[in-house]
């Protein structure tokens, strides 16, 4: 479902992605672990278009993007992978002035040109898939931040992704919340969603997880099962880390 090989990407000068070669089997959920600045989330928006490739490739689903395509192809083709893949970020982006239906089938209308009941009708499911049908015609600033996330995530799947990025969904969560948002991505798991997740939370990295891409300094150090990974690091540089994490 997904393959970058040699993907490089610089700011400014500074390469923050050095070479990655990464693949993602179809209903595989893998969990991309690191600290602060390792490249996790630059690799995430790679994957999308939000961010230029420096070098390499990328293929998502079957479309190809390489960074010496000509600029209108790369466009044209990021396109088409955003059509089939879902990205749910940090912060919750929602239209403060549409109501939580209206944010879930935006896309549906503008995207996808539905007629709106039809797009109702989708988003409804979808509200019903993250436990918010209750919620439809409240306003995001009345909502709490787990609902939020959760709403975030409705309007991803509205469009009914073959594949789903996050990229630290439960960051900008106070704790109590955090678990609702994770019992949706459960959920998606378990029903076969492909799944690319940049996260913090080794519980469910833990649980859920097929396996686990350990990045530092923009490079992949490691990959492993996650039973192998947290019990017996291969790397010295991820053993450092899980020592800090336990430490905390």
């Amino acid at each position: 479902m997904i393959q970058t090989m040699g993907l490089s990407k610089s700011f400014d000068g500074v390469e923050v992605l050095k070479s990655i070669d990464l693949h993602v089997a179809a209903q595989e959920i893998v969990v991309l672990l690191g600290p602060s600045g390792s490249g996790k989330s630059t690799l995430l928006r790679c994957l999308n278009g939000l961010e230029q490739l420096s070098g390499g490739s990328v293929e998502v689903n079957g479309v190809r993007v390489d960074s010496d395509m000509p600029v209108s192809r790369k466009k044209a083709n990021f396109n088409e992978i955003r059509r089939n893949t879902g990205m749910v970020f940090q912060q919750f982006n929602l239209y403060p002035h549409r109501t939580v239906l209206g944010n879930v089938i935006e896309s549906l209308l503008v995207v996808k040109k539905m007629q709106r009941k039809e797009a109702e009708l989708i988003g409804m499911q979808m509200l019903e898939r993250v436990g918010l049908t209750d919620k439809r015609d409240e306003y995001p600033s009345r909502l709490s931040g787990g609902q939020q996330q959760r709403v975030a995530i409705a309007r991803a799947l509205a469009m009914q992704p073959s594949i789903m990025l996050f990229d630290e969904p439960t960051s900008a969560l106070d704790p109590e919340l955090v678990g609702e948002v994770l019992e949706v991505m459960k959920q998606l798991a378990k029903e076969g969603m492909t799944m690319v997740v940049v996260t913090h939370e080794m519980k469910f990295a833990r649980q859920v997880a097929n396996r686990v891409v350990f990045m530092d300094g923009g490079v992949i150090v490691e990959e492993q099962h996650p039973d192998l990974f947290f019990s017996q690091p291969q790397s010295d540089r991820a053993r450092k880390f899980l020592n800090q994490l336990s430490e905390h």
